[in-house]
């Protein structure tokens, strides 16, 4: 079995992976996406507490 890399060129002002990214996600199963939300939520969850860490999360207000 061989492995070939994979290579994109691309100007690095000008490239931009957020497009990418959703349309990656959005081609898969929404099975798929909730495991890959709760392996990242895994991570963040201490053992000992079994309550999240938030200083990880940002808040923001609303615009009103």
């Amino acid at each position: 079995m061989n492995i070939a890399p994979v290579v994109h060129k691309a100007k690095l002002n000008s490239f931009d992976e957020k497009l990418n990214d959703l349309n990656y996600w959005l081609s898969k199963p929404v099975i798929q996406r909730l495991e890959a939300v709760t392996f990242l939520i895994s991570q963040t969850v201490d053992l000992n507490t079994v309550r999240m860490d938030k200083t990880h999360v940002v808040r923001r207000k609303l615009k009103s």
